[in-house]
C-alpha cells in the first residue's frame, strides 16, 4: 500500500475498529484518530445497559487501554473537533486552527441526538450519546423517582428497562401508534410495548408532549396530548439521531438523503472512505444502497475499510447485525427491511421465543429474533445465500432451516 499516513476522524466504533484492524492487516505507515470526543474509544452498547445501571466498571467500558495505543503506534487525539479542509490538499482543519495531513481519509463522525425544539434546556432534560452523557444520566437515575422517556426505539427501550430494574418508575411516551412499527413492522412492536407494560412501564402511545412544567430550572411535570398532567423529575429524550454530515460537506462529498454515497467498499473519493451511521452503502448481499445506524455494523465497516486500505480495495459483504437486550429479552437482527415487508411468523410468539422473517418480491430480507439465536443464524445464511424459501417452510417449527443452506462446493 502507498499510503504512509491514515487519518481516522471519530473516535467511536467504526474508527477504533480500522485503527486496529489496520495494524493487525500488516499496515505500518502512520495511524492517527481525531476524536471530537473527551474520552478514548469506548463500548457504546454499555451505556444504555451495564454501564447505567452499575453493573461494570468504568475501565471495562473502554474498548482498549492508553497503553495499547501506544504500543501499535495509533496517534489517539482527543477533543479534536475536524471542521474541513481540502481533498485536493490532502489536509483537514481543526476547530481553533491548525491543518493536520493525510494520505488516506476514514470518516466515521458517527450521529448526534436530536432534541425536541421544544423542550426546556434544563439539566433534568438529557440525551444519551457518549460516555459523559451515561454517567450523568446514571448519577440522575440514582436520585430520580419517575424517568419519562420521549421515544420507545431501542436507546428508549433499554433506557426504559435499565431504570426498571434500578426500580425506577418509568412512563414511555411514543408518537407512533406502535412502538419500532416503521422498522420491525406492527405486530413485533406490540410485542415490544407489551414486554414492557408487563414490567411496569407505562406505555403510551400516539402520544406527545404538549407542554412543559418546569420548577426553578427543572422539569417537574409534563403535560401530554391527551391531556394528562404527568409528575416526572428526570426526562430522556430517545428520538433518534442526525447523522454528522458537516465534514463530508465540507469536503463536496456526494451527500444523498441523510448519508454520504459510497462504494461496495465505503470508497467515497479517491483515498476517502466513510463508515458507520454516515454511510449509504450499496450493499452486494443485499443489493441496495442502505444506510444503518447500529454499533456492530459501524465496526465490521471500519475493519472492512482497514482490509481495503491494507491489501487492495474490496467490497464489504457482511450482513447488518444488531442485538438489544431488555429484561430476560435478546432480540437479533440480521439482514435489512421495513415494517412494510412481508412478515412471516416462526415459534412462540406468547413465549417470546421466536423469529419473524422479513420477506420482498419473495426474498428474505431480514430475520429478527427474540430468544432464538440458532434460527437468527440459520436466517442471516440464508439471507447470504440468497435462497428462497416458501413461507410456509419458514413458518414451520417442525423443518430445519440449516438443511436448506446451500453446501459448499
Amino acid at each position: 500500500m502507498s499510503a504512509k499516513r491514515v487519518v481516522i476522524v471519530g473516535g467511536g466504533g467504526a474508527g477504533d475498529a480500522a485503527a486496529f484492524a489496520l495494524r493487525k492487516q500488516g499496515f505500518d505507515g502512520e495511524v492517527a484518530i481525531l476524536s471530537a470526543d473527551s474520552d478514548r474509544p469506548y463500548d457504546r452498547p454499555y451505556l444504555s445497559k451495564e454501564f447505567l445501571r452499575g453493573e461494570v466498571e468504568l475501565k471495562k467500558v473502554f474498548l482498549h487501554s492508553e497503553d495499547e495505543y501506544s504500543k501499535e503506534k495509533i496517534e489517539l487525539r482527543l477533543q479534536q473537533r475536524v471542521v474541513g479542509g481540502s481533498l485536493a490538499d490532502r489536509t483537514l482543519s481543526l476547530q481553533g486552527g491548525g491543518d493536520v495531513s493525510f494520505d488516506v481519509l476514514v470518516i466515521a463522525t458517527g450521529g448526534t441526538p436530536r432534541r425536541l425544539p421544544d423542550a426546556p434546556s434544563s439539566a433534568n432534560v438529557m440525551t444519551l450519546r457518549s460516555l459523559r452523557d451515561s454517567q450523568a444520566l446514571r448519577d440522575a437515575l440514582r436520585r430520580c423517582s419517575r424517568l419519562l422517556l420521549v421515544g420507545a426505539g431501542f436507546i428508549g427501550a433499554e433506557v426504559g428497562a435499565s431504570a426498571r430494574h434500578l426500580g425506577k418508575q418509568v412512563l414511555m411516551v411514543e408518537a407512533a401508534a406502535v412502538p419500532l412499527g416503521r422498522a420491525l413492522g406492527d405486530e413485533v412492536g406490540e410485542v415490544y410495548a407489551s414486554i414492557h407494560r408487563s414490567r411496569g412501564v407505562d406505555v403510551r402511545t400516539g402520544t406527545t408532549v404538549k407542554e412543559w412544567q418546569v420548577e426553578r430550572g427543572r422539569v417537574r411535570g409534563v403535560t401530554l396530548s391527551d391531556g394528562r398532567l404527568e409528575e416526572v423529575d428526570l426526562v430522556l429524550v430517545a428520538i433518534g439521531i442526525e447523522p454528522n454530515l458537516d465534514l463530508p460537506r465540507a469536503l463536496d462529498l456526494r451527500i444523498e438523503g441523510t448519508g454520504v454515497r459510497v462504494d461496495e467498499g465505503l470508497l467515497a473519493a479517491d483515498g476517502v472512505y466513510c463508515a458507520g451511521d454516515i454511510a449509504l452503502h450499496p450493499h452486494p448481499v443485499l443489493e441496495e444502497a442502505i444506510r444503518v445506524e447500529h454499533w456492530e455494523v459501524a465496526k465490521h465497516h471500519g475493519r472492512g475499510i482497514a482490509t481495503s486500505i491494507a491489501t487492495g480495495h474490496a467490497p464489504v459483504t457482511r450482513l447488518p447485525y444488531f442485538w438489544s437486550d431488555q429484561y430476560d429479552v435478546s432480540l437479533e437482527y440480521r439482514g435489512h427491511a421495513s415494517g412494510n415487508d412481508r412478515a412471516v411468523w416462526r415459534g412462540d410468539k406468547k413465549g417470546l421465543r421466536f423469529s419473524v422473517f422479513y420477506l420482498r418480491g419473495g426474498v428474505i430480507k431480514a430475520v429478527l429474533s427474540m430468544n432464538d439465536q440458532k434460527v437468527n443464524e440459520t436466517g442471516g445464511k440464508l439471507i447470504e445465500g440468497r435462497v428462497r424459501v416458501g413461507e410456509k417452510t419458514l413458518a414451520d417449527v417442525s423443518v430445519d432451516l440449516s438443511e436448506l443452506l446451500p453446501t459448499a462446493g
